[in-house]
């Protein structure tokens, strides 16, 4: 309802209008989108997954999830940084930010040639047979996709088209699975690793052909950027060129502060396999899982929609960032705790659909991560902030501090838990860490704002 002010000091309640309504539905259109493109995006991954072990066995499905774990790993040193300096840079300076454009592509080709050289030699070189090398060196392909990939979304955010966002989001699921029902289940084909690598790659060489289209199109004079009014006219100003040493410089912390948050959330399945087992990697890697499910939300809201907003409002627009995070963080707390009331009742549940009479373990470590999920929600809704110019750098220190804390209490708890319970000791590890990190970005947050507030 709307508060309409009347005569003296009465206020009278009238109803929502059509004009509100369509405000209303406007602002959530970007969340039901995303969610809707998320959610999708991932039905078809794990479609793909069980399309994949159905068809190849055990021994090609490992050899081919080995290889697309590693080229997905090094795919984000390939544009290192990159994206997040663009929303960083385009939400301070506007449209003069083309001007790192250029020397931000050049950056771009080096990292890549570096990361797609090192795989490379990795696959004819590495401790692995044939087939193994075969994969990975047919999936060098991926590493290209996913740099486009993340580059065309970064541009699809600063214009704010959620719509084309969304559909970007969900295509490459789309084609992989397409062709992977093509080429596995037709009898005219065979039903091997070959035909599985061929999937891929011709779906990778479809994203690299629109996704360079749609790129040279925005990066040659048509970005429709949002939030900066029009483009000012080329004789109005000609702002200097970045330099490739200034882009380097100045993305180095975006790249470095992001691969080293993907360790801190993948590290803890290497650990409790290596400290502890084979089964507590599983019972820690479902629990994980199925935490990351409840984490859908606010990771879409904070890493794809609001994120271009926060960067412009911190420079133009302090009190309603302000008021927008308030909100955010009374928000996630409502929804987290739906997530741990809705866990806490089906723990159990879940953890005999997964592994039948021998999922005590699971149950137990979910019923600690799920203490995550509020933890991470408010780390997400406080660091945001930390992406916004220098302070990236802070942000990179609270992630290797965060780390740190992490990988020192599995390294104490796994070893000495009881047999069975190396899930549940990682688990504490993560929800331990996840809090030290709320904390500091919580200090992070305040400190961010003081600074702009202080600023002349």
């Amino acid at each position: 309802n709307q508060f309409q002010a009347g005569k003296g000091c009465k206020r009278v309640l009238v109803p929502l209008n059509s004009r509100s309504v369509r405000q209303l539905l406007g602002q959530a259109a970007p969340f039901l989108k995303l969610g809707a493109a998320s959610g999708g995006a991932a039905l078809l991954a794990f479609l793909t997954q069980t399309l994949l072990a159905r068809s190849l066995g055990p021994d090609d499905f490992g050899r081919f999830s080995a290889g697309l774990s590693l080229v997905t790993i090094m795919a984000p040193l390939a544009c290192f940084g990159i994206g997040s300096f663009w929303l960083s840079v385009f939400g301070k300076e506007g449209w003069q930010a083309e001007r790192w454009l250029v020397a931000s592509l050049t950056y771009v080709r080096l990292s890549a040639g570096l990361v797609l050289a090192a795989l490379a030699v990795w696959a004819l070189y590495g401790p692995h047979d044939s087939t193994t090398a075969l994969v990975i060196l047919v999936l060098l392909i991926f590493v290209l996709s996913q740099i486009v990939m993340e580059l065309v979304g970064v541009l699809f955010q600063l214009e704010e088209n959620y719509s084309a966002f969304a559909l970007w989001q969900v295509l490459p699921h789309a084609i992989r699975i397409a062709l992977l029902a093509l080429l596995l289940l037709l009898p005219v084909f065979a039903a091997d690793l070959h035909s599985a690598l061929a999937a891929f790659f011709l779906a990778a060489a479809a994203i690299l052909v629109v996704g360079f289209a749609l790129m040279r199109r925005r990066l040659s004079g048509q970005l429709a950027l949002k939030g900066h009014g029009e483009r000012p006219s080329a004789a109005s100003s000609a702002p200097l060129q970045a330099r490739l040493a200034d882009v380097v410089r100045a993305s180095l912390p975006f790249g470095l502060g992001g691969f080293a948050y993907l360790v801190y959330t993948q590290l803890n399945v290497v650990l409790v396999k290596y400290l502890g087992s084979d089964a507590d990697a599983a019972y820690y890697a479902i629990a994980f899982m199925v935490m990351n499910a409840f984490l859908l939300l606010p990771n879409m809201a904070f890493e794809k929609i609001l994120v271009p907003r926060i960067h412009r409002w911190y420079h133009q627009d302090l009190p309603r960032l302000k008021q927008v995070l308030g909100l955010s963080a009374a928000l996630v707390l409502v929804t987290s705790a739906l997530g741990i009331a809705v866990l806490w009742l089906s723990a159990d549940l879940i953890a005999r659909f997964f592994f039948g009479a021998n999922s005590a373990p699971l149950a137990s470590a979910l019923l600690i991560l799920m203490w995550s999920i509020p933890l991470r929600s408010l780390s997400l809704c406080f660091g945001s902030v930390l992406f916004v110019g220098r302070f990236i750098k802070l942000r990179l220190w609270i992630v290797l501090i965060t780390l740190f804390v992490d990988v020192t209490l599995c390294m104490i708890l796994i070893p000495n838990a009881a047999t069975g319970d190396g899930a549940s000791a990682a688990a504490v590890a993560m929800v331990s860490a996840e809090s030290v990190m709320c904390l500091l970005f919580l200090a992070g947050m305040r400190h961010a704002i003081r600074h702009r507030e202080r600023a002349p």
